[in-house]
């Protein structure tokens, strides 16, 4: 309708929770390998499991637990979570939802390490301390149910710093990372 329209015209095209808005398909067409009709589905998808159009931080814990049934997951979702939740709203809207799927599964190794980066910095400050290190490892490994010692953060702080200022920037992060994979396994909680 004619009312309809004008409505959308006055939110700046955007639409009802329940269609996906141009603006928003366009720059998920743009910005993850997803079709048109393939980000529509998982609009879908995702209204299923939120309807508001919105994944709380307690909604995305939850999840998160059953995927590891076997360890406790709370602390790492709750830090993915924040580095999902892009505009710092509490929730994750479609939008950081699809970018965030595109990063973690499909994205370059470099958009990989950013993201972990960015996860590993808690305080958004663009460098990790070792406390961030400490807390994100204990994380990882009580994730998976498994015993982490804190010799594994001082480890991985440690190759990391190479300037040894006390602090890991994103270079020096990227940088070792690409160098020796198997500190990668480290973050994972694979060492």
């Amino acid at each position: 309708s004619l009312l309809q329209e004008t409505y959308l015209i006055k939110m700046g095209g955007k639409s009802s929770k329940s269609t996906i808005s141009d603006e928003d398909l366009t720059f998920l067409m743009r910005n993850t390998n997803k079709s048109a009709e393939e980000i529509q589905e998982w609009h879908k998808g995702f209204l299923k499991d939120c309807p508001s159009g919105e994944l709380t931080k307690d909604q995305f814990v939850s999840m998160y637990s059953k995927m590891f049934p076997s360890g406790n997951a709370d602390k790492f979702s709750e830090n993915v979570f924040r580095t999902f939740d892009t505009n710092r709203s509490s929730t994750i809207d479609f939008r950081e939802f699809m970018l965030a799927l595109h990063v973690t599964s499909s994205g370059t190794p470099e958009e990989k390490l950013t993201w972990a980066f960015r996860m590993y910095d808690v305080d958004g400050s663009g460098s990790i301390d070792f406390n961030e290190m400490k807390r994100i490892v204990s994380a990882v490994y009580e994730m998976i149910g498994a015993y982490g010692d804190l010799n594994k953060a001082h480890e991985l702080f440690s190759k990391m710093d190479q300037n040894s200022d006390g602090f890991v920037s994103q270079e020096e992060f990227i940088a070792i990372i690409k160098q020796d994979k198997s500190l990668l396994n480290i973050l994972q909680g694979k060492a």
